[in-house]
C-alpha cells in the first residue's frame, strides 16, 4: 500500500485487545473481556458503540451532501442563476439563502470548479469517504494527473495530516513559481479585528524583506529577543508572554511618534475632500424630473445618485426666484452626529441580508426620504454600505417597513434572506467505517512522504489553485 510504502505505521489489528488479555489482572478481577473503549464503563461499552456507528453513518452522510452541494454551487454560478438585485457575489447569496459564511461559500465553490476536472476524487467525495475539509486540501494540489495518487493519500490520511502534506506541496510548487515574488507582494496586507474581549487584534502579512524591516525597527526599541528561560518545566501562557508584550508596547511607540509630527516622507492619505451638488428638490421627490441636478462644476449627476448622497449630507436650503437665489439658509446635516451614533449602536452593520460591512463604514439612508417629509429619527433610518446603498437608489430592490425592522425584497415580489423550515429526516444509508482514515490516523513520517511525493508528482504549471 501507498501509506505503508511512504512511512505510514498502520495501527494492528486487535493491538489494543492483545494488551489487555496479557495483564495479570485476573486475580483481582477476574478474565478481562474484550473492550473496545478503555475509557467507558463496561456497562456503557454497547452505548458507546452505538454512537460510534452513528457518527459514522452521519458523517458520511453530510460528506455526501456536502459533494452534492460543491457540484451544484459551480453549475448554479455557471447559469449565473445568483444575480439579483443587491446579491455581491455567489458567496454573498449563499450567506442569505443557505446559511453559509462567506469564506464557507467561496470554497464550496472553488472545490465545485476544481472537482470538474477530478472525477475519482469527486466520486469519493459523493460516497461520503472524503470529508469537505479533506476535499478543500487536495483540490488545493491535485491535478487530472494526480487524481488516483491525490485520492489514495486522502482516504488513507487522517485530516491534519492531509492538511500538513498539502501545505507543504503549496510550499514547494509556490517557490518553485517563476512568480513568486510578485505573488507575494499581492498578498501583503495589515488587518484589524476586535475580540470579544475588547481588544483589538492586528494581524500583517509582509514579504520577508518588509518584515525584517519591521522587526527591526521594534527590536530598535526591544532589543534582541532573550534565551528562553528553560530551567522550568512548565509551559508559560501566551497570555502572559512578556516579550510579547514588549513588542506590542515598541509598536504603539513607533505610533506616537509619527503622530508626533516628524512623519515626513511617509505616504499619507489625502485631505478629505468636499463634493458639492446643486439639486432642486422636486427632483429628489420625483415631482420636476427634469430639474436642475448636477455637481459644482455643471457636470450632470442623476436623480438616483442625488437622492443617495443626499440621505447623508451637509444641506444648505436655497430660496431662487427666476433662476436666482435671493436667500440661503443654514447648513445643517441630514442625519445629526448624535443620531449617526445611535444607528451605528442599533444596526452595527449594513442591514441588507447577509452583508458585512461595519457601521462605521456605512451610509445613514432615510426610508421615506427628507425631501418627501420623511423625519430625520431613528425610526425612518438604517443603514447600508455604498454599494448596497447605490443598488437600492438604482432601483435593485426594496425595502419594507415591518413589525421589528425592516424587510428586503426584489422588484418582483420575493423576499431576500433565509426562511425558516420544517426539519427534513434524511434516511441513513452509509456505513459508518465510511469516512475513517485508511492509515488509522497513526504517526507518519512526514519528511519521507514529502520526499517520495515530490520525486513521484509533477510540478505542472496550472492546478486547481490554494484555499481561500
Amino acid at each position: 500500500m501507498l501509506g505503508e510504502g511512504l512511512g505510514c505505521r498502520r495501527r494492528r489489528s486487535g493491538e489494543y485487545e492483545k494488551l489487555l488479555m496479557g495483564l495479570d489482572n485476573e486475580l483481582l478481577f477476574g478474565t478481562i473481556t474484550s473492550v473496545d473503549y478503555a475509557g467507558v464503563s463496561l456497562g456503557n461499552q454497547a452505548r458507546a458503540r452505538e454512537l460510534e456507528d452513528r457518527l459514522g453513518r452521519l458523517s458520511a452522510q453530510a460528506h455526501a451532501a456536502m459533494a452534492g452541494v460543491a457540484i451544484a454551487a459551480a453549475e448554479f454560478d455557471e447559469l449565473g442563476g445568483w444575480y439579483d438585485g443587491g446579491i455581491r457575489s455567489f458567496a454573498h447569496w449563499l450567506t442569505i439563502s443557505m446559511g453559509f459564511d462567506p469564506h464557507t461559500g467561496k470554497e464550496l465553490l472553488r472545490v465545485g470548479n476544481a472537482l470538474k476536472s477530478l472525477p475519482l476524487i469527486a466520486a469519493a467525495f459523493a460516497a461520503g469517504q472524503l470529508s469537505f475539509d479533506k476535499v478543500r486540501q487536495i483540490t488545493s494540489v491535485a491535478t487530472p494527473d494526480t487524481d488516483e495518487l491525490m485520492l489514495e493519500i486522502g482516504r488513507g490520511a487522517s485530516g491534519s495530516q492531509l492538511e500538513r502534506i498539502c501545505r507543504s506541496l503549496r510550499r514547494i510548487r509556490e517557490l518553485e513559481s517563476p512568480d513568486h515574488d510578485q505573488k507575494q507582494l499581492a498578498k501583503r496586507g495589515l488587518w484589524t479585528h476586535l475580540d470579544e474581549d475588547g481588544m483589538m487584534r492586528l494581524v500583517a502579512k509582509l514579504p520577508a524583506e518588509d518584515a525584517a524591516v519591521v522587526v527591526a525597527a521594534l527590536e530598535s526599541i526591544t532589543g534582541s529577543r532573550p534565551v528562553p528561560d528553560s530551567s522550568g518545566d512548565e509551559i508559560p501562557d501566551p497570555a502572559e508572554d512578556r516579550w510579547a508584550a514588549r513588542r506590542a508596547d515598541a509598536l504603539v511607540a513607533i505610533s506616537e511618534h509619527v503622530l508626533s509630527g516628524v512623519a515626513g516622507g511617509l505616504v499619507v492619505a489625502g485631505e478629505a475632500r468636499q463634493v458639492v451638488v446643486h439639486v432642486d428638490v422636486g427632483v429628489l421627490t420625483g415631482e420636476a424630473p427634469d430639474g436642475l441636478c448636477q455637481l459644482a462644476n455643471g457636470a450632470p449627476l442623476s436623480a438616483a445618485a442625488a437622492r443617495r448622497i443626499g440621505c447623508d449630507a451637509e444641506i444648505i436650503p436655497v430660496i431662487e426666484r427666476d433662476g436666482l437665489p435671493i436667500d440661503v439658509g443654514r447648513k445643517h446635516r441630514s442625519a445629526p452626529q448624535r443620531l449617526r451614533r445611535a444607528l451605528e449602536i442599533r444596526d452595527r452593520f449594513c442591514k441588507f441580508p447577509g452583508c458585512g460591512v461595519p457601521a462605521q463604514q456605512t451610509h445613514a439612508h432615510h426610508l421615506e426620504h427628507w425631501a418627501a417629509d420623511g423625519a430625520t429619527t431613528l425610526d425612518n433610518m438604517i443603514l447600508l454600505c455604498g454599494f448596497h446603498h447605490r443598488t437600492y437608489h438604482d432601483g435593485g430592490y426594496r425595502i419594507l417597513k415591518v413589525a421589528g425592522g425592516v424587510s428586503f425584497e426584489t422588484d418582483d415580489g420575493h423576499l431576500i434572506g433565509q426562511q425558516v423550515h420544517a426539519p427534513v429526516d434524511l434516511q441513513m444509508t452509509f456505513h459508518p467505517e465510511t469516512a475513517r482514515a485508511e492509515w488509522g490516523g497513526g504517526r507518519i513520517d512526514h519528511d519521507h512522504l514529502m520526499f517520495g511525493l515530490t520525486q513521484y508528482l509533477p510540478t505542472p504549471e496550472a492546478r486547481a489553485g490554494p484555499p481561500n
